[in-house]
């Protein structure tokens, strides 16, 4: 395969991840609206995996297909990217308002799961058992919104039902909605298995013709290319006046790839942990998540000055990443 080829197939598999994630995701809305504000948990539980859904499959195949290091390097990316990128481009074009329970729920304890897994795997491998227990922890996070939502007023259950509707109907692209039901569920399930799969070749493909090492290529191609359209959703969303929902998908997002993500692929198979990962990647992790966490706690809103901030960390850390570490 050539490099063309290679390209075309790239950009041909981030369209079908994105439509995939559209068409599953349109059809998780009745699911939400039945589910009303007695279920608000269940609704925050299955954004958080439609909108790791593609990073998680990408990385499997990786991992399957004998590049754990490059699959590791998507769901590290991925956590970067969101907050980098993600979260610092929608404060750019409207400052981001944070509600405290979004800090108390979310914020927290996205700080505490990078630590803890620095932690883990300073030892230099993420074991099965370990892979199991970030699983098992992210029942823990579960039950923290579930509480939290035991907690909050009727109108605020509806508002967070707003805005899981909000969530699941701007994710993915745009173009070509189909009708919510188990035809476009079905269809997006398999064209959104189907992208990640030539997708993950494609990558594949890239490190077999160039010379750059796969975790590079994991952090960069690998992490952005299935956060398109999460990234174009919360740019829509802030668009809106909806800046919220950037943040809540960002912080969600992140758990669930750090303790879902990470935990299966070392479920799957036993990985090793470099000194880059323990002494860099991880390190500049935990600080993009204290920043942001401190950026949301001021004042309760992401300025566009601190999303620049968190934007220009994101492009120096990608440019470390490529030309000055080996």
């Amino acid at each position: 395969m050539d490099i063309f080829t290679t390209i075309l197939l790239l950009f041909v598999s981030i369209i079908a991840i994105g439509k995939g994630s559209d068409w599953l995701t349109d059809s998780l809305i009745p699911v939400a609206r039945k589910l009303g504000v007695s279920g608000i948990s269940v609704g925050l539980v299955l954004v958080s995996i439609a909108v790791s859904l593609p990073e998680i499959l990408v990385a499997a195949y990786g991992i399957l297909k004998g590049y754990p290091t490059l699959s590791l390097g998507i769901a590290l990316g991925s956590i970067i990217c969101n907050i980098g990128l993600m979260t610092g481009l929608s404060a750019l074009v409207k400052p981001l308002r944070v509600h405290t329970y979004v800090i108390l729920r979310d914020g927290i304890f996205s700080v505490v799961t990078p630590i803890l897994v620095f932690a883990v795997v300073s030892g230099g491998m993420l074991t099965r058992f370990e892979g199991f227990a970030f699983m098992l922890l992210f029942i823990t996070y579960v039950i923290s919104v579930f509480l939290q939502e035991k907690l909050a007023s009727k109108l605020q259950k509806e508002k967070d039902l707003q805005e899981v509707e909000i969530k699941l109907d701007l994710l993915g692209f745009g173009f070509g909605k189909l009708k919510s039901g188990l035809f476009s569920f079905f269809l997006g399930i398999s064209i959104l298995l189907t992208g990640a799969q030539f997708f993950t070749n494609s990558l594949i493909q890239i490190v077999r013709l160039f010379p750059i090492n796969e975790m590079v290529i994991g952090l960069t191609i690998g992490a952005i290319g299935p956060s398109i359209p999460n990234i174009l959703a919360a740019y829509k969303a802030t668009k809106k006046g909806l800046g919220a929902v950037a943040v809540s998908e960002t912080l969600g997002s992140n758990i669930f790839t750090l303790l879902v993500t990470m935990g299966f692929l070392a479920f799957i198979k036993p990985v090793s942990i470099s000194d880059r990962w323990i002494y860099f990647d991880i390190p500049v992790m935990i600080v993009m998540s204290l920043m942001l966490l401190i950026f949301m706690t001021t004042r309760k809103t992401i300025s566009k000055i601190e999303g620049g901030i968190l934007l220009g960390t994101y492009l120096l850390v990608l440019l470390l990443q490529i030309f000055l570490i080996k």
